[in-house]
């Protein structure tokens, strides 16, 4: 199974705090427009990204305020 994720940044802040830390995780296919960051990964990867996010964002400074982690949808493989 597969998951297709959105990760909303609300700020620039946030958006260049986790766009390079998800990038680099090479877990999927990532796609950007605008502050909208779309990721297709593996099911078993999604609380793997969700801690990348959390925790560039923290070490960045941004506030989970700044930004959201969607669950769109659940794929078939």
């Amino acid at each position: 199974m597969e998951a297709l994720i959105h990760i909303e940044a609300y700020t620039v802040a946030a958006y260049r705090a986790i766009r390079p830390a998800i990038i680099t995780t090479g877990i999927g296919y990532f796609g950007v427009s605008g502050l909208l960051i779309s990721a297709r990964i593996k099911t078993k990867d999604y609380s793997y990204l969700v801690d990348v996010v959390n925790q560039a964002a923290e070490q960045a400074g941004v506030g989970r305020e700044e930004y959201s982690i969607v669950l769109m949808k659940m794929l078939k493989a």
